[in-house]
Order: C-alpha cells, then sequence, then structure tokens
C-alpha cells in the first residue's frame, strides 16, 4: 500500500500523490533525512528546482529549535539528490555567494556522508542568550511582584476564593520557572562567552598557519580548460583537507566555515 512521505497517510493501490500535500507516494517509507538548511523561501526554491529533475519526494519542515526550515528527503536517495544539489549550486553560484545566502556547508557533504549545519560563532549565539535571559528574569520577577501585590490587596482583582490558591500556584510556579531560566541561560551566555575566546584563538592560529601554504600548492595539477565551477570545487577540497590533516578534531561546521574563508583569502 502507497504511503505519503510527510503526511505518513497510507492510500488504497491507484493512488500516487497525497491528496493532503502533493507528495508523490512510496510504496514503503524508509529513514528520513535532513538534505539542506535555509530559509523558507531557499528551501522552496530549491524545492522546486528538484520537482523539475523528478525528485517529487521531499518535503520542508521547519525546526524551531534552530530558526531554520529543513529539506527533508529519503535517505536512500541521498546519492541520487546529492549530484542535483551540485547542479543547482553552480547554477546559482552568483547567488551563493551572496552574504543572505546559506554556504556550501548546507550541502549534503561528498565525503563525511553527513548533514551540516552552517556554523555560528559563539559570541552571536551568546548575545541570543544574554538576551533570552533578560527577558525571562525581567518577565518573571514583574509577574511575582504583581501576584504579590495582588495576594496583599495593592492590585486589586477578584478571584473567587476557592480558585485563589491554584491561581497563585500555577501563576507562581510559572513565574518561578521564568527566573529559572534566565539565569540558566545567563550561565550558558557566558560558556559561550569562553568559547568564543578559544574559537577566536584557533582562528587565528588556523590563518597563521596558512600563510604556508602557496597557491600553487592547491591549483599544481590544474587544467586550463576546467570549467570555473569545478575548479571552485576542487580547490576547496584541497584547502579543506589540508585543513583537517593539520587540525583534527575541528567540528565539522566549524571545519566548513573556516575553509570558506581561507578559499577567500587566497582567491579573492
Amino acid at each position: 500500500m502507497p504511503w505519503c512521505p510527510k503526511c505518513k497517510n497510507e492510500y488504497k493501490e491507484g493512488y500516487s500523490t497525497c491528496a493532503d500535500c502533493g507528495c508523490k507516494l512510496f510504496d514503503k517509507l524508509g529513514p528520513e533525512m535532513v538534505g539542506y538548511y535555509g530559509t523558507e523561501d531557499e528551501i522552496d526554491n530549491l524545492i522546486d528546482y528538484l520537482d523539475s529533475k523528478g525528485f517529487d519526494f521531499t518535503y520542508k519542515r521547519y525546526n524551531s529549535k534552530d530558526g531554520q526550515y529543513e529539506l527533508i528527503l529519503q535517505e536512500n536517495m541521498k546519492e541520487t539528490v546529492r549530484d542535483t544539489m551540485v547542479e543547482y549550486i553552480r547554477a546559482h553560484k552568483e547567488e551563493e555567494a551572496s552574504p543572505v545566502t546559506p554556504s556550501y556547508s548546507n550541502m549534503i557533504e561528498e565525503e563525511e556522508e553527513i548533514v551540516y549545519k552552517r556554523y555560528k560563532k559563539p559570541i552571536e549565539r551568546a548575545h541570543e542568550y544574554k538576551t533570552g535571559a533578560q527577558t525571562l528574569i525581567f518577565v518573571g520577577v514583574v509577574g511575582a511582584i504583581c501576584l504579590i501585590l495582588m495576594n496583599v490587596g495593592v492590585i486589586s482583582i477578584n478571584f473567587p476564593s476557592d480558585s485563589r490558591f491554584l491561581i497563585n500556584l500555577v501563576m507562581g510556579g510559572t513565574f518561578a520557572i521564568f527566573i529559572v531560566l534566565g539565569f540558566a541561560s545567563i550561565r550558558t551566555y557566558k560558556k559561550l562567552l569562553e568559547q568564543s575566546k578559544i574559537d577566536d584563538k584557533l582562528e587565528a592560529d588556523i590563518f597563521d598557519w596558512f600563510k604556508n601554504v602557496t597557491k600553487d600548492e592547491i591549483i599544481a595539477g590544474e587544467d586550463k580548460k576546467t570549467a570555473e565551477e569545478m575548479l571552485y570545487f576542487n580547490r576547496y577540497k584541497r584547502i579543506k583537507n589540508k585543513l583537517k590533516a593539520n587540525f583534527d578534531e575541528l567540528e565539522p561546521s566549524f571545519v566548513e566555515y573556516i575553509t570558506d574563508k581561507l578559499y577567500n583569502d587566497m582567491f579573492k
């Protein structure tokens, strides 16, 4: 019996598309994976492109934790989709170079066969946690003060006497949770500040090392007739491999981030 990969609805034989979302139906659903991260428009454009190439089994999903949209696809289609996504990136090379579009780190990685999220500097994440902590603590403290003033009669709100205890319990607990989460966010903020110092030093060390890598090493053996797009991929891969060989145990997203910067430093 055919199934919808997005809605997980089962259909009778003879149906080929889902009546609710329009996705292509599968006789058997396998494991799913995230193939790409980006804005809603980016994912919609990529899905349209994949649809035009016959990959109409993909769909998007919003990841509220990361604040990004995800391209969801069947894991057993990963090899075929990768080639098509490379074509898509080549066709939109100028758009990918824009600062408002995702970097190549969002693409399915060819060697590790894993999907990497875009690297975000710890200092940027720290500021987000700081803002969130301030908001949570402010709301929690102000709410607790208002609750106390209500109970002593300064703020006049008429509640049935039999429900007053429950109201105090629920509202008081909620404000207390806000305060606790706020202080937890402050701890995370401080940890990210420390991590930022570590990452900044590591980035400086990598750029000091890269001064010893010559452009001739990266372009050695290139054919002048090779298309510009393929030159980019080959050079990018060589820089990345050298980086990984000299600095092990780097986070995958950090590797992609720093490789982009090293490439731009050498070729732009």
